[in-house]
């Protein structure tokens, strides 16, 4: 059911194929660094001393870091995407709408 669910917001959102349910085909990085993200945001939410996570995060250690480098993975994938389609696609005005990547494109200046 993740692997689904990883699928159609990468169909949706970025308008590609994850390839995910390809008999025998690895998880992508994405995916798993996507999956990790999510599950150590939720950790740091429900957290019933939100110090130690201030602490961890103040001294990049446990699972700060884990979550920070998770982060930095889809970050670097995403903005990869962004300059991939820029390149395809010379003008703004050229984007096409037809999903949300292409959308926030299309409505701001800077890509970061």
């Amino acid at each position: 059911m993740r692997i689904f669910s990883f699928d159609f917001i990468c169909k949706f959102t970025f308008k590609i194929d994850t390839e995910c349910f390809i008999p025998f085909f690895p998880e992508p990085k994405l995916a798993d660094s996507f999956d990790l993200a999510s599950k150590l945001s939720v950790q740091r939410v429900m957290s019933p001393l939100p110090f130690i996570q201030k602490l961890k995060r103040l001294l990049n250690i446990g699972s700060e870091k884990k979550l920070k480098e998770a982060i930095g993975v889809v970050d670097n994938v995403v903005m990869e995407m962004i300059g991939q389609r820029r390149r395809e696609m010379p003008t703004t005005m050229d984007l096409n709408k037809s999903n949300l990547l292409s959308r926030f494109m299309g409505s701001i200046e800077n890509d970061k």
